[in-house]
């Protein structure tokens, strides 16, 4: 009965945590991008992540670091005490939503390996000198793609090679490792771990600055953005659509306005190095107030948690 408890608890103060933090996200994502402004591609796309992940990040650590251990420590084991039908309900609502995430990963793991199996049947090797493995293949679909998360690979169609130049093709494929660079597939299976229905306009705004990120690290120069505005102007005329299920960031994302890309390409100019050294030079001295507080603070933290958790249970 302790464990069944203690179960029940965690999820309960999980799922109280994760649901209205996600509503909270889900509603005003698009103001705090109007309130923090323009932004680098980059700098946008990984504080679109951070806020998309927030809620089930916060929910997960503060579940246990407060929860679990305030009730281990300080819950008599002798007392055989039901648990509540709170409890209970919001448990089996916290079990179903992570039930539905780890299926929307494995389906979707299991959906990118079917899929690129059949892309590299017939495949060949091409030569690159990128420490990702790029294949030709006879397939139309996909044109030029990047698919996979633990072991990613680039697939290039021969019509792609056919109709790109070589240092357009050269670029286009800096484009697919700046991706991998990124690990943007891996967050697109960290999206589908953390289920929450209302998400997807942040999803795909998120995938529109990771598409400008990835522009952006794959050119040096002006003649590499020409390039690679060339690149994407001629596959689009390929075509390259691809199932949403499959881990997998084609050139021309579908849901990236291939006009706007085209014309930050047009407009490129070089750009001030990323400081994110300066910036977290700024951000530790808070970050370690902010530890050191809950240090101080954790003894009583979970003396109120366990209080908390025991109005939860009756």
């Amino acid at each position: 009965m302790f464990a069944a408890r203690c179960v029940g608890i965690s999820l309960a103060v999980f799922v109280l945590l994760y649901v209205p933090l996600s509503v909270a996200v889900s509603r005003g994502w698009i103001l705090m991008r109007h309130v923090c402004g323009p932004q680098p591609a980059r700098r946008a796309a990984d504080l679109l992540f951070t806020v998309r992940v927030a809620p089930f990040a916060l929910a997960s650590i503060f579940t246990l670091v407060f929860t679990l251990p305030s009730f281990l420590l300080l819950e008599p084991r002798s007392i055989h005490e039901a648990v509540g039908r709170a409890p209970v309900v919001l448990g089996c609502c916290c079990l179903m939503l992570l039930v539905l995430g780890m299926v929307r990963t494995v389906s979707a793991q299991f959906m990118t390996w079917r899929t690129l199996a059949q892309w590299l049947d017939g495949s060949t090797t091409m030569e690159s000198d990128h420490a990702v493995p790029v294949f030709r293949t006879g397939k139309e679909v996909p044109t030029l793609t990047l698919a996979g998360v633990r072991k990613p690979k680039v697939v290039v169609s021969e019509a792609a090679v056919a109709l790109l130049t070589p240092s357009e093709l050269r670029t286009a494929l800096k484009h697919e490792v700046a991706h991998v660079r990124s690990y943007d597939n891996l967050k697109k299976l960290v999206f589908r771990l953390a289920a929450f229905p209302g998400m997807m306009g942040l999803e795909r705004a998120w995938g529109e600055e990771t598409e400008l990120a990835a522009d952006d690290a794959a050119v040096s120069s002006f003649s590499e953005a020409l390039d690679l505005a060339s690149a994407l102007i001629k596959v689009s005329r390929l075509g390259s659509g691809q199932s949403s299920s499959v881990l997998a960031t084609g050139l021309v994302h579908t849901g990236t306005a291939l006009s706007r890309r085209v014309e930050r390409l047009f407009a490129w100019k070089t750009s001030s190095s990323d400081s994110r050294g300066r910036r977290w030079r700024y951000t530790l001295p808070p970050l370690a107030a902010m530890l050191v507080l809950a240090v101080a603070t954790y003894s009583s933290a979970l003396n109120g948690m366990h209080a908390v958790t025991e109005w939860l249970m009756r």
